[in-house]
């Protein structure tokens, strides 16, 4: 399957969290990468640097450092267009999702991706199949 993965999961892996959890969160992620064709897009790398640091106060150096070691050996990065930013722009006016969430619907949708791999339920109101640690 062709899978986009979302900010949350890479954050949870970049960060100090409960051991079960990490655990849990680790075969997850291999899994997924294993087992699948898996992509990003760079606003989630962004969001990644911003999060870990201010949530979990991961420093700068520490998370470039995961996404080159961790996300960048499995993970394919898409660019985000202005063609994109139409499908954003229609995404948000019809599910009133936030700007980054509707930039990535928009990057699933113009590259084919047939699933995203979220803990945010926001996308449970989209006809998108979201893949998380329960199911």
């Amino acid at each position: 399957m062709k899978l986009f993965i979302d900010t949350n999961l890479f954050v949870y892996l970049n960060s100090n969290i409960d051991e079960d959890l990490a655990t849990r969160l680790d075969s997850f992620y291999t899994n997924l990468i294993r087992d699948n064709e898996v992509y990003t897009n760079v606003l989630v790398l962004d969001e990644l640097i911003h999060v870990s640091r201010r949530k979990y106060g991961v420093n700068y150096p520490e998370t470039i450092s995961f996404i080159g070691d961790v996300i960048l050996p499995g993970v394919k990065v898409l660019p985000i267009t202005f063609n994109d930013y139409l499908t954003a722009k229609e995404i948000i006016l019809a599910y009133n999702l936030r700007p980054s969430d509707a930039l990535h619907i928009a990057t699933i949708q113009n590259n084919g991706l047939q699933a995203i791999v979220s803990e945010d339920e926001d996308f449970d109101r989209l006809p998108l199949k979201r893949l998380w640690l329960e199911g």
